[in-house]
C-alpha cells in the first residue's frame, strides 16, 4: 500500500511529467556527455515504439527512476532537454558492418525480400544489429527550484559519465510542457511589460501552430500522435524586433497575417490602442486573394482597418499629399525625388530652390514669417505654372504690404512712359492672378536693381524696410526665376519644369497632411495598410520613409519629454532594400529597427535575404520566424544566431509552406513549427466573442 503511495506522489512530479508517459516514450541510454552534446545509444525496437525519432526533434534524458523520484539524489533530480542532431556511429559498428553483408551474401533467393522479424537472423544477433547511436546537442536542463517552480537552465551545471542517465521522447502534454515553457521570471517580466503598454494583465499566449520536426510528417504527426501547439507570448513583440525570412512562397506573409491578428486580438480583449502599420509591397494584406480564403486583413478587421493608396480608388484613402495645402510636406518630397531622380535639369537657382525650405516659423518671429508666407505663395505659383491641378476656387495669399506697394506705383509713375501697377483688389486671390502678380514683382526688383547699379548704388532692390533690406531675398529671387523659367540675367532655363514629372504624387483631394492622419490612425489603435503595389515605384523609397521618419521622431520626441509613447507596430516587406549591410545607421529605417524599440515601435521585417540586412540589426533581433532558404549564404548567415545552426540542411531541403523555426523572446531554443494558417472565419469568431464577452 505505502509503495502505490509512494509511485503516485513521486509520478506527480513536474519533472517526472516531463518525460510523459515513460514506460512507451523510453528511447535508449546515454552513453557519453559533454557540456554541449550528448550521445544516446537506442535500437529500432524502442524508435518503432515512439513512432520514429525525427531530425531535430527533442529527447530527455533524466537519471532518476520515474516511479521513486523522491529517493533520487539531488544531484540527479533534473531533466536534460535534447535536440537529435544526427546518427552516429558505435565502436562496434566495423563488425555489424561486416555481420550484415556475411548474412546477405548467403541470403538465397526466397530471401531477397524481408520476411519475418529477425529477417532470418537469430533473435540475440538481430537485436544487437538494431543497435545506433545518436548525437544531440543540449538546450538546457529543466529543474525545480527552492519555491517549487519549474525552470530551464540554457546549459547543463555539472558534467558526469551519468551512466545513469536515460533518454526518452517527450509527446502530447510533455512535450507541450517543454516547447511552451516560460521560466517564472520572463512571465513576470512579461506582465510588467504589458501592464506598461497598457494592458490590465499579460494578455493570453498566441496560439501561431503546432510542433513538425520534418517535411516529412507521416508518423510525427499522424492521426496516432496528438499534434502539440505552439504558444507565443504576445508581449513578445511589442517594442521588440522581429526577422520574418524565407523565400517567396514559404508562408512569411502568412505570417506576418498571424501576427498582425493576435496582436490586434489582444489590444480588443484589454480595449488598448496598439497601431499597426503595413507597408504592404505586393498588395498582400490590402486586398484578397486566394491564399486567405478569399479574405483580407482588412476584410477580418472592417472597423479597425484603413487603407491607402496612391491612386483615387474605393474603398482606399489616397496616399498622396496635396502639394497646394501642404507646401512645406510637398517640397520635402520634391526634394527627396529630385535626388533620386537623374534629372536633366540643374542651376543656381535649382540648387537653391532644392535646398530650401517650406517650414514655417513661429508666428512670433513676425519678419521671418512674413518671408515664409511670400515663399509659400511663389511655391503655390510654381506648382501652378507646372501644372499641378488643383480646383478653380483655390485662391493664393498675396503681399499687398502698403510699402512694397508705393515703391512698385513710384517706380511705374517714374517710367516713361508710366507703367501701370494693377494692384490687385483683395489679398486672396486666384492662382493666374497671383502668378501675373509675382511676376511684375520680380520684372520691377530686377528693373530696380538694374538702375540701381547704373547709378553705381547698393542693389537692393525692392526695399523691406527702411533700413535698406531686400525684399527679394536670395531664396526667393530663386523661387520666382524658376517660376518664369528666367535666372536673374533674364536667361531662359528648365525653372519650374524640373518638378512637372512629380505630378503624380500630388493629390487635389487632399486637405490634411497624410503623414499626420496615419499617426493619428494608430494613435487610435487601427491597423493601417499602405498599398505600394500600385502606383509610382519611387512611392516606396520616398513617401514610405517619410511616413517612418515622422513617426519615428514622434515616439523619440514623447520619450525624451517623460512621456509613455504609443504603441506602435510596424511591418516591412523586403527589408534589405532599407536595411541593408551598407545603410547608414543614422538614417531612418535603420535608426527605427536599431533604436524604435527604447520608444515602443516594434518592427516586424520580412525579406528573403537575412545575409543582405545590416549585422547590427540581425544582432539585435529578438524574434525569428524561418521557413525555407535555398541559399549556402544566407544559411551561413542564419546560423550565426541562436541554434539555428541545427537546422541548416532542413532549411535548405524543405520547401513545404509554413514550415517555419521560430525563436522568440521568451523561448531560450528554436522551435520547428507548422504556422497556422491565417483563418479569416475563425479570426471573425474570435473578435465576436470578445465584444460579446465586453458587454457583460
Amino acid at each position: 500500500m505505502i509503495d502505490i503511495f509512494n509511485k503516485v506522489v513521486t509520478t506527480e512530479s513536474t519533472l517526472v511529467k516531463l518525460l510523459g508517459d515513460y514506460d512507451s516514450s523510453f528511447v535508449g541510454y546515454v552513453y557519453g556527455m559533454r557540456f554541449d552534446e550528448v550521445f544516446v545509444l537506442t535500437n529500432d525496437a524502442f524508435k518503432q515504439r515512439v513512432n520514429g525519432i525525427p531530425h531535430n526533434s527533442f529527447l530527455v534524458a533524466a537519471g532518476f527512476h520515474p516511479e521513486r523520484f523522491g529517493d533520487a539524489h539531488l544531484i540527479d533530480q533534473e531533466v536534460v532537454l535534447l535536440r537529435v542532431l544526427e546518427p552516429i556511429g558505435l565502436p562496434q559498428d566495423n563488425d555489424f558492418v561486416r555481420t550484415r553483408i556475411e548474412h546477405h551474401q548467403r541470403r538465397t533467393a526466397e530471401e531477397k525480400y524481408p520476411g519475418e522479424v529477425n529477417d532470418g537472423l537469430d533473435p540475440i544477433t538481430a537485436v544487437e544489429l538494431q543497435a545506433g547511436g545518436l548525437r544531440c546537442s543540449v538546450l538546457g536542463t529543466f529543474f525545480v527550484d527552492d519555491n517549487g517552480q519549474l525552470r530551464l537552465g540554457s546549459d547543463i551545471e555539472n558534467f558526469m559519465t551519468l551512466s545513469r542517465l536515460r533518454a526518452f521522447k517527450p509527446r502530447a502534454d510533455a512535450l507541450s510542457s517543454i516547447v511552451n515553457h516560460v521560466n517564472p521570471e520572463v512571465l513576470e517580466k512579461a506582465k510588467e511589460e504589458a501592464i506598461k503598454a497598457g494592458f490590465l494583465k499579460a494578455p493570453s499566449a498566441i496560439n501561431i501552430g503546432s510542433v513538425r520536426y520534418t517535411s516529412t510528417a507521416r508518423l510525427h504527426r499522424g492521426k496516432s500522435e496528438p499534434l502539440v501547439n505552439v504558444l507565443i507570448q504576445p508581449t513578445d513583440f511589442l517594442a521588440r524586433r522581429t526577422a520574418v525570412l524565407g523565400m517567396t512562397r514559404t508562408g512569411k506573409s502568412n505570417t506576418v497575417k498571424t501576427t498582425v491578428s493576435a496582436v490586434a486580438l489582444a489590444a480588443m480583449t484589454d480595449n488598448i490602442p496598439v497601431g499597426q502599420l503595413i507597408f504592404d509591397i505586393n498588395g498582400e494584406y490590402a486586398n484578397a486573394n486566394h491564399q486567405d480564403d478569399g479574405s483580407s486583413i482588412a476584410d477580418v478587421f472592417p472597423d479597425q482597418t484603413i487603407r491607402y493608396r496612391a491612386l483615387e480608388t474605393k474603398g482606399f484613402e489616397d496616399l498622396r499629399t496635396n502639394f497646394y495645402s501642404e507646401v512645406e510636406q510637398a517640397l520635402n518630397l520634391i526634394q527627396a525625388l529630385f535626388k533620386v531622380e537623374k534629372s536633366p535639369y540643374s542651376g543656381q537657382d535649382l540648387d537653391t530652390f532644392m535646398s530650401s525650405t517650406l517650414e514655417e516659423p513661429d508666428i512670433i518671429d513676425k519678419s521671418e514669417h512674413i518671408r515664409w508666407e511670400r515663399r509659400k505663395a511663389v511655391f503655390q505659383c510654381i506648382l501652378h505654372k507646372a501644372r499641378y491641378p488643383i480646383s478653380a476656387s483655390f485662391k493664393v495669399k498675396v503681399p499687398k504690404a502698403k510699402r512694397l506697394v508705393d515703391q512698385l506705383n513710384n517706380w511705374g509713375q517714374n517710367q516713361t512712359p508710366q507703367v501701370p501697377i494693377n494692384v490687385p483688389s483683395d489679398e486672396n486671390v486666384s492662382l493666374d492672378e497671383a502668378c501675373a502678380w509675382f511676376e511684375r514683382i520680380r520684372a520691377i526688383n530686377l528693373a530696380i536693381k538694374a538702375e540701381q547699379k547704373e547709378n553705381s548704388r547698393p542693389t537692393i532692390g525692392i526695399e523691406s524696410s527702411t533700413r535698406g533690406n531686400p525684399w527679394v531675398d536670395p531664396e526667393l529671387e530663386a523661387y520666382l526665376n524658376i517660376m518664369v523659367r528666367k535666372n536673374s540675367s533674364d536667361r531662359d532655363f528648365g525653372g519650374y519644369r524640373a518638378i512637372t514629372n512629380y505630378k503624380v504624387y500630388h493629390s487635389n483631394r487632399r486637405s490634411s497632411d497624410v503623414t499626420q492622419e496615419v499617426v493619428r490612425h494608430l494613435d487610435e489603435g487601427k491597423i493601417v495598410i499602405l498599398d505600394l503595389s500600385v502606383g509610382p515605384v519611387e512611392i516606396r523609397t520616398v513617401l514610405s520613409e517619410r511616413i517612418a521618419r515622422q513617426i519615428f521622431e514622434r515616439q523619440m520626441n514623447d520619450m525624451h519629454e517623460g512621456k509613455t509613447p504609443k504603441n506602435i507596430v510596424l511591418y516591412v516587406e523586403e527589408a534589405h532594400n532599407i536595411i541593408g549591410k551598407k545603410a547608414d545607421l543614422t538614417n531612418t529605417w535603420p535608426r527605427i529597427a536599431k533604436e524604435g524599440a527604447k520608444a515602443r515601435i516594434a518592427f516586424v521585417y520580412a525579406t528573403q535575404e537575412p545575409s543582405s540586412v545590416h549585422p547590427n540589426i540581425l544582432a539585435n533581433t529578438e524574434n525569428w520566424f524561418v521557413t525555407h532558404l535555398n541559399n549556402d549564404d544566407e544559411l551561413k548567415t542564419l546560423g550565426k544566431f541562436y541554434d539555428f545552426s541545427d537546422f541548416i540542411s532542413s532549411l535548405k531541403a524543405a520547401q513545404d509552406v509554413g514550415f517555419a523555426r521560430i525563436k522568440t523572446l521568451s523561448s531560450p531554443f528554436v522551435i520547428p513549427t507548422q504556422i497556422n494558417r491565417f483563418s479569416p472565419d475563425e479570426i471573425k469568431q474570435r473578435i465576436l466573442t470578445i465584444k460579446l464577452e465586453s458587454k457583460k
